[in-house]
């Protein structure tokens, strides 16, 4: 189900390279076998999200175990801090200390929080067959552009982009364009640490 991605990401490597543009310090074929081993990850993530009258930026810490375990942790605004969004495959839930109890939340797989994960553009990926994929530095990186449309999109979740740093083989930057073709939604990703080990429970309620 991944063949396609990781076909397009050789020839794409192979043409840069062929080219001078880009020199690799891993080959094509080592960036196909790090993507499929993406088991789990954590990172740091800043997201902007801007609606028709303002954005608002959140600090969020992210967690992830394949195929579909997530945890968002909310560092600010201060008045969400210490918020935590949970969706274990089956349900999804949201914490907040001032009430001091979760919340059952429906349609996780629609929301800003889910289409924000790295996570998601796999399954995305997955399941679309028009897939654009170019070449661009973004804050001095060399990376692969991955570009489709979100399969049940929306008017305001449309287009999703994604810029894969080809060094490091770990996402940098997404963007979420609305069928308007304005940016939504930008999201960065930091300290984006690859298969750690994350128990089971983090991802689940303790009530």
């Amino acid at each position: 189900m991944y063949r396609g991605i990781i076909c397009m990401l050789v020839i794409l490597c192979v043409f840069f390279t062929g080219c001078g543009v880009i020199k690799q310090k891993k080959s094509p074929e080592e960036i196909g076998k790090r993507l499929l081993k993406l088991e789990t990850y954590t990172c740091d993530v800043t997201m902007q999200v801007t609606n028709n009258r303002s954005t608002m930026e959140y600090k969020l810490k992210h967690f992830y175990k394949k195929p579909d375990k997530y945890r968002i942790e909310v560092l600010t605004p201060e008045e969400l801090r210490g918020q935590v969004t949970i969706y274990n495959g089956n349900s999804s839930y949201i914490y907040h200390p001032g009430i001091n109890q979760y919340l059952i939340t429906e349609n996780f797989s629609d929301s800003v929080e889910y289409n924000s994960f790295a996570g998601s553009f796999i399954e995305h990926i997955r399941k679309t067959d028009d897939i654009k994929i170019s070449y661009e530095k973004f804050n001095e990186n060399e990376c692969i552009v991955i570009e489709f449309e979100i399969p049940e999109s929306s008017r305001y979740i449309h287009i999703e982009k994604l810029w894969i740093d080809v060094s490091e083989i770990v996402p940098l930057k997404a963007e979420i364009y609305g069928s308007d073709g304005k940016t939504y939604i930008e999201i960065y990703y930091n300290n984006f640490v690859s298969n750690p080990k994350l128990e089971d429970g983090i991802f689940e309620i303790i009530k």
